[in-house]
C-alpha cells in the first residue's frame, strides 16, 4: 500500500466517504422495506368486496396494500383524534366502524367523513397512541360490534399516493446525496496518496498539517488597528 502524503486529505475523505455510503444504504434498505408502496401507489386501489373482507384473516391476503372497500352503513365514533398548532386545535381524524360479515373494522376517516366509500391501507399499527385510540373506539361502539372486531384497521384519513410519492422523494434525495459524498469522499481519500500539489502546501504545509496564515509582505501592521477602529465608529453610529 502506498504511503499517505496528505493525512488531512485522507482523513476528511474517508469520514465523507462514510457518511455518503450510510446514507446510501440506509436509502437502500428503506426502499428495499418499503419501496413497494410507491409502485402501489402508482397503480391505484384495488377494488375489494365486503365478502373477501369478511374472509380475511390477514392483511397479507389482500390483493394490494392500497384497497378501495363500499359499504351501505358506517357508524360513527365520539372519539376523535385532535392536532394543536400554534394555540388553535383541529380534529385531525375522526373514527368510524363498518360491518363485512358477522364482524366489524375501525377505519380512520378524515374530519367530516359521511359516505359510503373509503380507500387506504388495512393494517395493524402497533403504535402505542394507534392501540390507545382502538381501545377508545372499541369501548364507545362495543354495543354496536359486541366484541366483534377485526384485530386490524383501515387507515384512510391519509392519502396513499401523496404519502408514498413523498417518500419516493425524499429516499431519491438521500440516496443522491449519498452517492455523491461517496463520489467526493473517494476522491479526498485518492488526493490523500498524492504528493501536495502547490496550492495544498498552502493550505497544509508540506508535512500535511494545517498551515500558519501569514500576513501579506508589504501590509501595513497598524491597518489592521486602523480597519477595527473603523468598524467600531459605524457600530457606534448605527446604535445611535
Amino acid at each position: 500500500m502506498p504511503p499517505v502524503l496528505q493525512p488531512i486529505q485522507f482523513r476528511n475523505g474517508m469520514k465523507l466517504g462514510l457518511f455518503g455510503f450510510i446514507m446510501l444504504a440506509g436509502s437502500a434498505i428503506a426502499w428495499c422495506g418499503w419501496g413497494h408502496h410507491f409502485w402501489t401507489a402508482m397503480k391505484g386501489p384495488t377494488e375489494v368486496s365486503l365478502e373477501d373482507i369478511a374472509k380475511l384473516e390477514d392483511p397479507r391476503q389482500l390483493p394490494s396494500t392500497w384497497v378501495k372497500v363500499k359499504f351501505d352503513k358506517a357508524v360513527k365514533s365520539n372519539v376523535v383524534m385532535e392536532e394543536s398548532r400554534n394555540g388553535v386545535t383541529s380534529i385531525d381524524e375522526e373514527y368510524v366502524v363498518f360491518q363485512a360479515g358477522d364482524r366489524w373494522m375501525i377505519a380512520s376517516v378524515p374530519p367530516g367523513f359521511d359516505g359510503h366509500e373509503l380507500s387506504g391501507q388495512i393494517w395493524q399499527n402497533n403504535a402505542p397512541l394507534a392501540r390507545d385510540v382502538v381501545k377508545a373506539v372499541s369501548d364507545d361502539l362495543k354495543d354496536v360490534h359486541q366484541g366483534r372486531l377485526f384485530p386490524f384497521e383501515l387507515e384512510a384519513d391519509d392519502d396513499y399516493r401523496t404519502n408514498w410519492f413523498c417518500f419516493a422523494g425524499v429516499m431519491a434525495m438521500f440516496g443522491g446525496g449519498g452517492l455523491l459524498f461517496s463520489f467526493v469522499g473517494v476522491g479526498g481519500v485518492l488526493k490523500g496518496f498524492r504528493p501536495p500539489d502547490s496550492a495544498d502546501n498552502a493550505a497544509y504545509g508540506e508535512d500535511g498539517t494545517e498551515a500558519d496564515f501569514e500576513e501579506p509582505a508589504g501590509f501595513p501592521p497598524s491597518a489592521n488597528a486602523e480597519v477595527n477602529d473603523t468598524l467600531a465608529r459605524i457600530m457606534r453610529d448605527s446604535r445611535r
